[in-house]
């Protein structure tokens, strides 16, 4: 088949916006970039591989989950996978989920002052086992998870395989967001979460914008191939969002399996399961990859007047934009 051309314009930030960022990311020589456009903000490797990504060939009986990072895709990629893998519990628990699921653009991530080059057959390079360079080798049915937003994917993929997006109130995504770029090494342990804040508004952060991305899933989520799922609707009604992910994947579990899947899938549990860690943590710590699983935990951080008024305008200035609305957990 003969590979497309990427269709989206790649750039580079502005000297200042670029300038801006490598106070805080570290290990980047070249400039970072803005795709499409929305503008997205990566990393230079991901331009130099944005067109073999884009020409992926896409499988039907391919699971893909499509996420901004720290919306609830591990949740989500543990529930897929026990559903579709007639709920093999040893399983999940023997096979890391760096394993289970290939990460494509994860290589394109990588800090530039480190040698580049394939990793070793089998071995993991800390987020992922699998990417887009060997993704075609790989047995069916393929798992997939990507922080890359539905555009900026196979254009043939929501008409091919099944997506599951799950989507996290911003609010909430920057504070987790701030701790991750801590735990992967992105940026020193020091930065403060107004700093973060700052590169957040301003789109300088790797994924962003935040809301082109959720939005992007959402004007999708009547396609019969996407399931559309809010984090905060996983913490409101568990059982629910499970009967929800069964169907879509053709799958009939009894209530008695069901409520041991949720039981399975409690965020106690799941912060247990060593086949879920990732990055080296402090116990003592909030730097670690399963932290809070709550939900509203954004207004301890956002903790002056100022910073609050500063997220609710965030919000309501895109929100008015759109249709998307976020659950209220408190009905």
């Amino acid at each position: 088949m003969a590979e497309k051309n990427f269709p989206y314009e790649i750039k580079n930030v502005t000297e200042e916006e670029d300038e801006l960022a490598k106070k805080f990311y570290k290990g980047y020589i070249r400039p970072f970039i803005r795709v499409g456009p929305h503008g997205y903000f990566w990393m230079a490797g991901y331009g130099d591989h944005a067109a073999e990504i884009y020409n992926l060939d896409v499988r039907p009986d391919d699971i893909w989950v499509v996420a901004f990072s720290r919306s609830g895709t591990t949740w989500l990629q543990e529930m897929l996978w026990l559903l579709e893998n007639n709920l093999d519990y040893d399983g999940a628990a023997k096979v890391p989920l760096t394993k289970r699921y290939a990460f494509i653009e994860y290589p394109t991530m990588a800090s530039e002052v480190r040698p580049e080059g394939p990793p070793p057959a089998g071995k993991s390079t800390g987020a992922t086992v699998d990417d887009y360079r060997n993704l075609h080798t790989l047995p069916a049915p393929r798992f997939v998870k990507t922080h890359l937003p539905l555009s900026l994917l196979p254009a043939k993929l929501l008409d091919t395989a099944k997506v599951f997006y799950i989507a996290r109130d911003p609010r909430d995504v920057a504070v987790s967001f701030h701790f991750m770029h801590k735990l992967f090494r992105y940026f020193d342990e020091d930065v403060q979460f107004t700093d973060f804040w700052e590169l957040f508004k301003k789109d300088l952060l790797l994924h962003m914008p935040i809301f082109p991305h959720i939005e992007e899933a959402w004007n999708k989520r009547n396609h019969p191939n996407m399931t559309f799922l809010f984090y905060e609707e996983m913490q409101k009604d568990l059982c629910g969002v499970i009967d929800k992910v069964a169907k879509a994947l053709g799958k009939d579990y009894t209530s008695e399996q069901k409520s041991k899947l949720a039981e399975h899938l409690n965020f106690d549990n799941m912060k247990k399961s060593t086949a879920l860690k990732y990055g080296k943590e402090d116990k003592d710590s909030e730097i670690k990859f399963m932290r809070k699983g709550v939900s509203g935990n954004w207004v301890k951080y956002f903790n002056t007047d100022e910073l609050k008024r500063e997220a609710e305008e965030y919000m309501e200035s895109h929100l008015n934009k759109t249709d998307l609305k976020f659950p209220d957990l408190s009905s």
